[in-house]
């Protein structure tokens, strides 16, 4: 195509931001919100490679993963919303296309940097879809009101199904086939014989080869070429060769290597009489081999079975009858989860807050541990506040009124110093400093 369609956004907006007042909008349907943020990706391509191509109806159907005519249906929505405008365009040299669109995004008014302004068409409460809906009911009213003619599809109101199960079982009225013209088959090239195969290659004697040995693909060939002949003479025609079930798929499996204390482990869980002894369940068995993996031994085992089966009396309620609320219904799996929850850290090859490998202590053990003593402590913290008897209301107290702050009114007589004084000018109009030198000097004066 000569055109290519575009994405077009005004206001300067940066690349990738939506506009927040129609993604949270519950009026515009899931549809026109993502084919919203799809056409964002696509705008200004102008100026930037966004490595996805341009935006045609057909790879804007493919990523909002709808058909065409959803896409168009969702287009004709966000039309109605104002939230874009889309401005078709013929191809020059395909008149007929129109996937050559300009799709003007009109988001600029409702973003923060935008300087236009959006006012929303569609009244408050209504939905977008509804209004397009109602729209393209009128425009098809106003079809047939003009006398426009529908031609092809099915009507309104009728089941296609129905439809299709009546021209079967009317029957279909065909054409008369017209033979085509074919030219005479000629070979293009020799067929290569299956030198495997017993009916290309077969040998002086098909059941034995050449050392005497029975083989067993031409023996059964051989065999199976007799079963024909004999079948095609007796019914006097040639028959079809019978089609054999594919030999079974064999899996070679191997035994698992014992763990070492594993029979130890069955023989403290068969003694708990939950099944025979000797056929230990396999759901056990894999719990008892997670368990010996990391490091466990047999003693690990009865420990659990000891602090999680006995200590929550499992023989006593795996006995009594279904519909009591104590019962155990399902004794295996109980068993089975007291031995994977044996302890509640991540680690798999910690017990009881000991690593097994090292017999070191576990820091995410300890660290659990502290982190339930500061929840202890803050909680104690929170219940001694809360006991602590309420403070007594503080009294008010008023502001004392302000001393008026006393101006200088006179100032120190000696020349040099001239330090302002506060009050009434007393009858020697000195400074202390001024006057303690000078009664100094009249003290020395004397002696």
């Amino acid at each position: 195509m000569s055109l290519k369609p575009e994405v077009r956004r005004g206001g300067g907006l940066p690349f990738g931001m939506v506009a927040n007042l129609w993604m949270c909008d519950p009026r515009y349907s899931t549809n026109a919100r993502v084919l919203y943020a799809i056409l964002v990706s696509y705008a200004d391509t102008q100026g930037r490679n966004t490595a996805l191509g341009h935006p045609y109806r057909r790879e804007l159907a493919r990523q909002l993963g709808v058909s065409i005519s959803t896409l168009d249906r969702t287009l004709f929505e966000m039309e109605v919303a104002g939230m874009i405008t889309v401005e078709e365009r013929l191809d020059p040299l395909h008149p007929g296309n129109h996937d050559a669109s300009i799709y003007h995004l009109h988001d600029a008014g409702v973003m923060w940097q935008g300087t236009a302004v959006w006012n929303d068409p569609l009244p408050p409460g209504v939905k977008a879809a509804d209004v397009a809906k109602a729209r393209r009911e009128q425009r098809v009213e106003a079809k047939k009101r003009a006398g426009y003619e529908h031609r092809g599809g099915v009507e309104k109101g009728v089941s296609t199904r129905a439809l299709g199960a009546a021209r079967k079982q009317g029957g279909g009225v065909t054409h008369d086939a017209t033979p085509g013209v074919t030219g005479d088959a000629t070979l293009a090239s020799p067929t290569t014989p299956n030198i495997y195969s017993p009916v290309h290659n077969p040998l002086p004697d098909a059941s034995r080869t050449a050392e005497g040995q029975v083989t067993p693909g031409f023996a059964r060939a051989h065999a199976r070429e007799n079963a024909q002949a004999d079948e095609s003479s007796e019914t006097g025609g040639c028959a079809a060769p019978t089609q054999t079930s594919p030999r079974p798929r064999t899996i070679k499996t191997t035994a698992a290597r014992p763990l070492p204390g594993e029979d130890e482990a069955y023989a403290v869980l068969d003694a708990l009489g939950l099944w025979e002894r000797g056929r230990t369940p396999k759901l056990i068995r894999d719990r008892v081999r997670d368990l010996l993996r990391c490091g466990r031994t047999a003693d690990h085992v009865r420990a659990r079975v000891h602090s999680g089966w006995l200590r929550a009396q499992g023989p006593e309620r795996a006995l009594l009858p279904a519909g009591d609320p104590d019962a155990i219904r399902r004794p295996v799996g109980f068993l089975a989860t007291v031995l994977e929850m044996g302890h509640d850290c991540e680690r798999p090859d910690c017990e009881l807050g000991v690593l097994l490998a090292t017999n070191a202590e576990c820091s995410a053990c300890g660290f659990r541990q502290a982190e339930r003593a500061a929840l202890r402590a803050e909680a104690k913290i929170a219940a001694d506040k809360a006991a602590l008897p309420a403070p007594p209301p503080r009294e008010r107290r008023t502001p004392q009124a302000q001393q008026p702050e006393q101006q200088s009114t006179w100032y120190c007589a000696i020349s040099t110093c001239r330090r302002p004084g506060l009050g009434p000018e007393p009858e020697v109009a000195l400074c202390p400093d001024c006057l303690q030198q000078a009664q100094d000097v009249v003290r020395r004066a004397g002696r």
